[in-house]
């Protein structure tokens, strides 16, 4: 069986969305018999705990992340496995770190979330985002296979089951879905917790997902006891299911947006950090989600306008059945159909060694 390296951290700071799209590919990777092997400098104990329980090897690099000793303890990983290619996803890896991975002679592939204007030095680069400039990556990447658009959107096997089957009526999910990421960086779950949950209609549930490596995660499962409605789910396997069963999600805008597509949830989509800008502004655009600038608010300024808008859009079930509909239509005729990680795996495994 041979061996895929894929290269990704998580942090507080950073999140873990990098982490968890690899291991999308890494489900995808396995189907096809290959053995996926994560290499990371830092990795929460809560991550690394997950990626175990899912069947999958991890190797601690040296640091710091993105530096001489990472890329020479890669080098010695790729040696020491014989593997065939690697995955590298972070935005903390620098022109010559990518370049000295080019330099190691195995097919690179990257995972990108910019504008394509500069050299990644990969023989397949990866970019989900609904308004891709592809002439932008070509003129940047010239010999690249480019795999762009919502159609590679990578979600784990758990959305391409949940996919499979019928959605329930948004009038049969009396339930609001609560996710700042695995880390939320921007401490936006506790504050928007405490809003939400009393001032819900009743019979709607609120279900709040946080990652293991979130720091708040004790405070969070205390204030969320105190109400009947609100269940906290922490490193939850269940993702899937619980955005089938949810009449409205509010989500940070990074990659949980194409978890969210594939099931056509309504959402609420919130601007923590500027590298999410951007894609958040053609959605916006596009009228497939409602979105929030939360850059530069305060943590209660920010969850009172989240909770407002949240409410206001609950109460108006023709705009969320609206926002339902377009997000799960597609853009350019590229659909999240939650087959984007098997796409990925099966272009990686078409380039030559």
């Amino acid at each position: 069986m041979s061996t895929i390296l894929i290269r990704a951290d998580a942090t507080a700071s950073m999140g873990t969305g990098h982490v968890m799209r690899c291991l999308s590919v890494a489900e995808a990777l396995r189907e096809r018999g290959v053995s996926p092997l994560f290499a990371a400098v830092d990795l929460p104990p809560a991550l690394a705990h997950r990626l175990d329980a899912a069947g999958f090897g991890v190797s601690l690099l040296a640091g710091p992340a993105a530096s001489g000793a990472d890329l020479a303890d890669l080098a010695e990983q790729i040696r020491r496995h014989a593997a065939r290619a690697v995955i590298l996803d972070g935005y903390h890896f620098n022109d010559a770190y990518r370049a000295g991975l080019a330099a190691l002679g195995k097919p690179v592939m990257a995972f990108d979330d910019g504008p394509g204007t500069r050299p990644l030095h990969a023989r397949l680069i990866v970019n989900a985002g609904a308004a891709v400039d592809e002439a932008a990556y070509r003129a940047a990447n010239p010999d690249a296979v480019l795999a762009l658009g919502p159609a590679y959107a990578p979600l784990r096997a758990e959305f391409r089951r949940a996919r499979g089957q019928a959605l329930p009526p948004l009038d049969r999910r009396p339930r609001l879905l609560l996710t700042f990421g695995g880390t939320d960086p921007a401490g936006l779950t506790l504050p928007c917790l405490k809003r939400l949950a009393p001032a819900l209609p009743a019979g709607v549930g609120l279900d709040v997902v946080v990652g293991g490596s979130n720091p708040n995660t004790d405070c969070i499962r205390t204030a969320g006891d105190r109400y009947p409605n609100t269940v906290v789910h922490v490193e939850t396997p269940r993702m899937a299911e619980l955005m089938r069963e949810a009449g409205l999600a509010l989500s940070a805008a990074g990659g949980t947006l194409g978890e969210l597509a594939c099931l056509a949830v309504p959402t609420l989509l919130v601007v923590v950090a500027d590298n999410q800008a951007s894609s958040a502004g053609a959605v916006a655009a596009s009228g497939k989600a409602r979105v929030i600038d939360a850059r530069g608010m305060d943590k209660a300024e920010a969850a009172e306008r989240i909770t407002a808008d949240a409410l206001a859009l609950w109460a108006h079930a023709d705009a969320r059945a609206a926002l339902s509909h377009r997000i799960g239509e597609g853009d350019g005729g590229q659909m999240v159909d939650g087959l984007g990680a098997v796409r990925i795996a099966d272009a990686l495994l078409a380039l030559p060694a």
